[in-house]
């Protein structure tokens, strides 16, 4: 299911974490940029390994992912704010640059969704972060404001809920921008407990796929709601305090200007879209329990 590893998974996957976990010790943006393709490279080969189909898909991912990283090595060469910025926005798959990633995540395993989400996030924006690359601010702010918008209004007019799922990760990008924003440790706990929600919503996933008996529907269904709602940032939820946080935090650091009312006040579609699918999961099992109750 979820974890399902062949050696070659386990090998691929170790030595990802090994220059992952590098990046924090390179001083140099080339060696960085190398060490970053490393990690793609890496990517590939343990997305290969668990992978029954679609290989198109992930070849475009690959693309996709090499041309941006080599845009943004040419951007720097040549100090180009701009182009930095697009570079960085198509490798995360944000507004403007995110419509290649909803085909092509979607059919991802769930391993593979969970770490093109999460830790294959890190690179790039570490590499923001360490080196104080050039960023233009206005186009970076447009991007992070729209992402959000257009992933919200999204996730109110889908059905499946592992489009869902997608389209929250590209709207949680902008959260992951403004936690950077921040600081690094407001960051790094914001990654951990937004990887960590993610890991055990996906865990959980696949009951929505079988029939929900009597004895299945407890404790299944409540652990991916509990996860689910925390993932929108709900509170009393975890992920709502570090939202808080990370709200704060900037607030602390860069005062008040409008950004932040357009982006708490398109948030809630985001919100309203984790709640939506919230509901029609539980009408999902209310329905399969009765169906199974009126059988037997």
């Amino acid at each position: 299911m979820f974890l399902i590893f062949s050696p070659y998974s386990f090998l691929f996957f170790s030595f990802y974490l090994l220059f992952l976990l590098s990046l924090f010790t390179i001083g140099s943006f080339y060696y960085f940029w190398v060490v970053m393709e490393i990690l793609m490279l890496l990517f590939m080969g343990l997305s290969y390994t668990l992978f029954v189909s679609s290989y198109s898909q992930l070849m475009l991912y690959f693309l996709i992912q090499a041309l941006s990283s080599f845009m943004l090595l040419i951007s720097y060469v040549y100090c180009s704010s701009v182009f930095i910025t697009i570079s960085f926005l198509l490798k995360l798959s944000m507004f403007p640059f995110f419509m290649w990633y909803l085909n092509v995540a979607y059919r991802f395993p769930n391993f593979i969704l969970w770490v093109a989400s999460t830790l294959h996030k890190l690179p790039p924006m570490l590499m923001i972060k360490s080196f104080s690359l050039p960023i233009f601010g206005d186009l970076l702010w447009v991007s992070i404001l729209f992402t959000l918008f257009v992933s919200g209004v999204m996730m109110l007019s889908v059905l499946d809920f592992r489009m869902v799922l997608v389209l929250s990760s590209i709207g949680n990008n902008s959260w992951f921008i403004l936690s950077q924003m921040a600081s690094s440790l407001v960051f790094l706990s914001f990654v951990f407990l937004y990887s960590l929600s993610l890991f055990m919503v996906l865990y959980q996933f696949d009951s929505l796929s079988k029939p929900v008996s009597q004895a299945s529907l407890f404790p299944g269904p409540y652990f991916l709601s509990f996860w689910l709602l925390s993932l929108s940032g709900m509170p009393p939820f975890p992920m709502f305090y570090m939202k808080v946080l990370v709200i704060f935090t900037l607030l602390a650091s860069f005062g008040l200007n409008y950004y932040f009312f357009l982006f708490l006040f398109f948030n809630s579609l985001l919100l309203m879209g984790y709640v939506q699918s919230f509901m029609k999961y539980f009408v999902y099992c209310y329905s399969s329990h009765l169906n199974y109750v009126m059988k037997y």
